[in-house]
């Protein structure tokens, strides 16, 4: 959808195959998404993975994210926008696994926060990575977010503040675990991994 020639250093799939295979690869991985869900046995995780991926989740916040582009976001709209189109996939990882490991009603309240805030961090270092990462290290052409003329963190509150309120996201996220001990570790870890990566 962003057109975009490569990610991860190669070509995208409608680059490499033509549009009309980039889509039908989307709705086969797509499918396949649902498949695996449905060998959990589980009524509750296919309903998450739906509501994720749908028109209140990711689909939802690509069409918004498309709509946006030539216009001038408020920080709270984009901040909606992020929680679609990429937040809601990442919060529903965590509470898929959190589901189908049995966790209580408070532990799946924590791991819904951890996960928004890693999704929310997760898209402002995004927006920050197209600013000032390397193309090399990215895989990606940089620059586009202002090509395409879309409201990004660094856009709309400048570098510095970004760089503030991804960390006061991963700061959120691990407050989230507090209720958990070491087992949590790995989670810690990824949150931090999120604004410290360079691709």
């Amino acid at each position: 959808m962003d057109d975009d020639d490569l990610r991860r250093g190669k070509p995208t799939a409608h680059k490499a195959f033509g549009e009309a295979n980039a889509i039908l690869a989307g709705d086969a991985l797509l499918t396949m998404a649902f498949d695996a869900a449905a060998e959990s046995g589980s009524a509750a995780v296919l309903r998450e993975l739906a509501r994720a991926a749908g028109v209140a989740g990711m689909v939802g916040g690509q069409v918004i994210d498309l709509e946006s582009e030539n216009k001038q976001l408020t920080l709270e709209q984009l901040r909606r926008v992020h929680a679609y189109k990429t937040g809601a996939l990442i919060r529903v990882s965590v509470r898929v696994g959190a589901l189908l490991g049995g966790a209580g009603d408070s532990a799946l309240e924590a791991l819904t926060r951890f996960g928004e805030s890693i999704g929310l961090a997760f898209q402002i270092a995004d927006d920050i990575l197209d600013v000032v990462g390397e193309e090399a290290a990215l895989g990606k052409r940089t620059g586009s977010d202002a090509n395409k003329h879309k409201s990004t963190y660094p856009q709309l509150v400048g570098l510095e503040r970004a760089r503030q309120l991804a960390g006061e996201a991963v700061d959120e996220a691990v407050a989230a675990l507090a209720g958990f001990g070491p087992e949590a570790d790995v989670f810690r870890a990824l949150a931090r991994f999120i604004v410290e990566r360079d691709k």
